[in-house]
């Protein structure tokens, strides 16, 4: 019916011009329709090609620039792991070769008995023990039974490992430590040290119901039978401390332990110097799965619990912990908390432990995130500004149609060439970015958005690179810069007297120093030394400023002062002294750098004090008579370093048996807590006057005060450094 219709009105008769006219209008009809048709298609295909290979673009380059940022900080992880974990194992191995040596000194006495006399130890229960000494101790079961006459010969012998213990002591006199052989038969040959202290504290327990072959060293070194590391703990120093034992055989078998307890301090530096970021925390594994020590004392990954997390329901960390346990190296993602981290961990062959060292993922990924989010963002923008345009595009493509299909048909295609081949092109570009290629230039010359995509990605891989060069070249110098500050610190408290007790067969005195730098190096100093069998020379200075320059400065003036002091010919001629240091100090001080000291010389057999200050803090005294403590008089001469030719006057007094004397610097008097309140004088003297008035040791003098002084600073910044000195007479040596 339709046909016949559309056949009656095509075929109408009528003039040659009017069925031209209706052929031309159904022919551009057709077209019209057609190429409607065909526009709409390429602009449906067009628009969803471009959508596609945008959201590829964002994804693929957010997913590039994550990858990049966690490749570098899992292997920077990883290298330190491996670094950290091979500086830890040489420390503790080291004092395993100790322990074997021992082990090797007491099997050649205890099966060549006859080569050996008999020798005589002292005893704890009868006597006391100074650091150092090695005695001899029965556990409370041989107490009990008594010693047979052939267990009494057993003893004499065994005592000669003395010669063994002794000189090994002296090599762990700076920390606290004990090294002790264990006999099977239930008495212990044992050394021990306690820096800073003139004898040994023995519990009532220990003398008398202690028992050897029941400590959990020697039951774990009998059962294994080979060097053994028990649990590391806490030591009375604040420092990890551990115990390593091995077994010992005589000519019938095992026959006992001998053990090396001791901390190591250096194992702590090695831990904290390993952290990375806000959340770092490294670690220490043992073969069982227990953390022996940890940067971390509550919370993650601490070394209280004593778990073992192979038994842990956190899968990631338990087979982490499985891999550390095997001896492999490397890293991957474990969840703790809630939260992902990156953990790194390296193994210890010669010990069978592993390091481990984790970050907070979100702390490294959190800015790579926020330029995903921002790269997301253009391309969105774009996205809906490329939709806009097309929604014109076919507006304009309608009203066009109906005025020229020719022209439009080309136009179409020529429009469609001309969007689809740079989307192509920057995809293509795009690919090779993705693929590793951070040299690859887009150039997409069309002067419209697609320009300025091309070239924002252009400039994203220079930023890319840029920024990749700048973060290897930033830590390479922080690292170099941490190092030489450490150095730096080694060096300036290696030349202060260190070593305490100082000159202990000396008993005329006591004295003891401590500094502490508000930064990695000070300029304060401190420095005492024997000019002669009678004469002592005390000085403590402060420079102005702080950190490296100084901390140069304070060399200077220290080397200066003792120069002057050693070619001086008489004791009260420190004006001398001080003079001539100060005209030393004032040529080519550019710097204008200066410094306040006070130096006196104690006569050790008349107590006479000859002293003299330089723009310094009074010293406090105390009188033993009075019993208390005043700040002592000085003239307030003028600081070194500040003018040529000044004139410096000297002072003197006589100190008596049980006097002290205490100097220090202002960064005590002016430490701020964090009400930002000062330490101050009267406080200062009033917590001298509150210390034990029979306390005559110059080290728990100090101690007493720097508690005092910590617990009021609490968590605020130090902001000078700290230096302290304490002097006690206790009169002339008798004859």
């Amino acid at each position: 019916m339709n046909e016949k219709i559309y056949s009656l009105w095509f075929l109408k008769k009528g003039s040659i011009r009017n069925r031209v006219f209706r052929l031309i209008l159904l022919g551009s009809l057709t077209i019209l329709v057609v190429m409607g048709l065909l526009v709409a298609y390429g602009l449906y295909t067009m628009n969803s090609v471009f959508m596609t290979q945008s959201d590829q673009l964002s994804g693929t380059s957010a997913g590039y620039i994550e990858d990049v940022t966690s490749q570098q900080i899992t292997g920077r992880l990883t290298d330190v792991a491996k670094t950290r974990a091979l500086a830890i194992e040489t420390e503790i191995w080291s004092i395993t070769n100790d322990t074997n040596y021992l082990a090797y000194g007491v099997e050649n006495v205890v099966k060549h008995p006859e080569f050996y006399a008999q020798r005589t130890l002292p005893d704890p229960r009868f006597q006391k023990i100074r650091p150092g000494e090695v005695y001899i101790h029965q556990g409370g079961s041989l107490q009990a039974s008594g010693v047979s006459p052939s267990l009494q010969h057993e003893i004499g012998i065994m005592s000669n490992v003395a010669s063994y213990i002794e000189p090994m002591a002296r090599q762990y006199n700076q920390f606290e430590s004990s090294l002790f052989v264990g006999s099977k038969n239930g008495y212990i040959i044992a050394a021990d040290n306690a820096p800073g202290k003139d004898y040994i504290n023995m519990t009532e327990d220990f003398l008398n119901a202690y028992e050897p072959t029941e400590r959990s060293w020697y039951k774990n070194t009998r059962e294994r039978g080979t060097i053994t590391f028990n649990d590391i703990y806490v030591g009375a120093d604040g420092y990890p401390s551990f115990t390593c034992s091995a077994p010992y055989e005589d000519n019938d078998g095992f026959a006992g332990v001998v053990a090396i307890a001791c901390s190591v301090k250096s194992v702590s530096d090695i831990m904290d110097n390993s952290l990375m970021g806000k959340s770092g925390i490294s670690f220490v594994l043992s073969d069982k799965g227990k953390i022996m020590l940890s940067t971390n004392h509550e919370g993650l990954m601490n070394d209280v619990d004593g778990k073992d997390l192979r038994k842990e329901s956190n899968e990631s960390l338990a087979n982490a912990v499985g891999k550390m346990i095997s001896g492999e190296s490397g890293w991957q993602i474990v969840e703790l908390d809630g939260q992902e981290y990156f953990l790194a961990y390296a193994p210890m062959q010669k010990i069978k432990w592993s390091f481990g060292t984790i970050i907070a993922i979100n702390e490294v990924m959190t800015p790579v995130q926020t330029a995903r989010q921002h790269i997301v963002g253009q391309v969105g923008e774009f996205k809906d500004m490329m939709n806009d345009q097309v929604v014109k595009f076919v507006l304009v493509a309608i009203i066009s149609i109906w005025s020229t299909l020719i022209l439009l048909f080309n136009l179409t295609s020529w429009l469609t060439d001309k969007f689809v081949a740079p989307i192509k092109e920057l995809t293509g570009g795009v690919g090779e970015i993705a693929a590793g290629n951070l040299e690859k230039k887009i150039s997409i010359p069309t002067g419209d958005e697609l320009e300025t995509l091309a070239n924002a990605f252009n400039n994203m891989t220079d930023k890319l690179q840029n920024y990749m060069s700048h973060l290897t070249k930033v830590t390479m110098e922080k690292e170099h810069i941490a190092t030489e500050l450490a150095v730096a610190t080694n060096i300036q408290e290696s030349m202060l007297p260190h070593i305490f007790p100082f000159a202990p067969e000396r008993k005329e005195f006591d004295i003891y120093a401590t500094m502490q730098a508000a930064k990695e190096v000070g300029g304060d100093f401190y420095d005492f030394y024997l000019m002669d069998d009678e004469h002592l020379l005390v000085t403590i200075a402060d420079v102005s400023g702080k950190g490296v320059p100084a901390a140069l400065f304070m060399v200077i003036a220290k080397t200066m002062l003792k120069n002057s002091v050693l070619s001086m010919d008489n004791e009260k001629n420190l004006a001398d002294v001080m003079a001539r240091t100060n005209d030393q100090l004032c040529q080519n001080n550019d710097a204008m750098m200066f410094v306040t000291a006070f130096m006196g010389i104690l006569n050790l057999t008349t107590g006479r004090f000859n002293y003299i200050n330089a723009g310094h803090n009074p010293p406090a005294l105390y009188k033993a008579n009075e019993n208390r403590f005043d700040y002592l008089s000085v003239e307030r001469n003028f600081v070194m370093g500040g003018m040529e030719n000044i004139k410096y006057k000297g002072q003197e007094l006589t100190l008596c048996k049980g006097d002290r004397l205490v100097l220090y610097t202002d960064g005590v008097t002016e430490a701020l807590n964090e009400s930002s309140e000062l330490f101050g004088e009267e406080r200062l003297l009033d917590t001298l006057n509150k210390t034990n008035s029979n306390e005559n040791s110059a080290q728990n003098l100090l101690l007493e005060l720097e508690q005092v002084l910590n617990d009021y600073v609490g968590d605020a910044e130090q902001s000078d450094d700290i230096t302290m000195l304490a002097l006690v007479y206790n009169g002339p040596e008798k004859a």
